[in-house]
């Protein structure tokens, strides 16, 4: 499975802690393995929108068949706002 990240994504990822971004980085590589539980959940109001929690932070993601094309990494009190301001 291919994992894409978007170039926000990937600006939030740097920003972070090295702590942050090394658990943030080991729960994207287990989205390519099918067999984990990932405790994900379906964003309400979203179409074939997920998001995965890791500690503070969300990962907002869409996947297709062999893509997983990760939207946003932010804190949790800011990642909805952020994400509703991105889709409208």
């Amino acid at each position: 499975m291919r994992i894409i990240l978007s170039s926000q994504a990937e600006k939030s990822l740097r920003h972070l802690t090295k702590i942050d971004q090394i658990a943030i980085a080991q729960k994207i590589r287990s989205l390519r393995d099918s067999n984990i539980q990932l405790n994900e959940e379906k964003l309400k109001g979203y179409r074939d929108i997920f998001r995965i929690r890791v500690g503070d932070y969300r990962i907002v993601y869409r996947q297709q068949k062999q893509i997983v094309y990760i939207i946003l990494i932010s804190h949790r009190k800011d990642i909805y706002r952020i994400l509703r301001q991105m889709m409208s």
